[in-house]
């Protein structure tokens, strides 16, 4: 019987360990025999800050004195870390995936200021330059896949990730989003990209800080000549998130 409890003893402890080293927080997340420290998080995001504090002190130093009660707000520094891990782990895994079939890159790659515009972040910083990396990626990808299958339950998780978003009005019945969205076909593409993250973080392994969970694919949705930046969440504690 000892060695049998012995064995048992092991293995309990060995699940342990691997538990405490896949949660740890100085790991941000797991792809694969890759590792996303929570330093290089923070570097990315600390910069993106820091930039983004600057410009602002810049304009409210050059702006022109008003009238009291005159000023305006100040705009908020519009991304979290959970949004720097998004991205990370979106470019990892969309790499995976193109190199499995083989893609050229062939998305054209946006210029920083643009990416500045509608993200609302510096174009000097690395966060711009690994957007830019995943836009042109995500490019490949889409020109690479068939639309997603839209049934309603999947067009209205592109549908509520809009609204989280406030790009699109809430409360909309399913039939109204059909009718208001030619049929629903704009859930289409960012379905097929997410779908494909999904299965790549699956096939991977990847795990997750519970603290940057749901994890979630970047987007855009452009309407009346506006760009919004989305999420479409693809992984959630180490299971795989489904549409519908």
């Amino acid at each position: 019987m000892r060695p049998a409890r012995y064995a048992a003893f092991a293995l309990v402890a060995a699940l342990a360990v691997t538990g405490c080293a896949q949660q740890s927080p100085a790991v941000a997340a797991y792809v694969g025999d890759r590792t996303y420290d929570q330093s290089t998080v923070d570097a990315i995001f600390e910069e993106a800050r820091a930039a983004f504090d600057a410009d602002q002190a810049t304009l409210a130093a050059a702006g022109a004195p008003g009238e009291a009660g005159d000023e305006l707000e100040s705009p908020s520094f519009p991304i979290t870390r959970r949004h720097v891990v998004d991205l990370l782990l979106a470019i990892d895994l969309g790499r995976r995936a193109a190199d499995r079939r083989d893609l050229a890159p062939s998305g054209r790659r946006v210029p920083g200021e643009l990416v500045e515009s509608v993200l609302g972040v510096p174009a000097e910083t690395r966060y711009v330059a690994l957007y830019q990396d995943w836009y042109q990626l995500y490019g490949t990808l889409q020109e690479n896949l068939a639309p997603g299958e839209v049934t309603d339950d999947r067009m209205m998780t592109v549908y509520q990730a809009l609204v989280d978003a406030h790009a699109i009005d809430p409360g909309l019945s399913v039939p109204v989003v059909r009718e208001q969205f030619g049929g629903g076909e704009f859930a289409g593409p960012p379905l097929a990209v997410s779908d494909l993250l999904r299965e790549e973080a699956e096939r991977a392994g990847a795990v997750v800080n519970p603290k940057y969970l749901p994890a979630a694919v970047p987007m855009i949705a452009s309407a009346n000549n506006q760009s919004f930046p989305y999420r479409m969440p693809y992984l959630e504690d180490r299971t795989v998130v489904t549409a519908g």
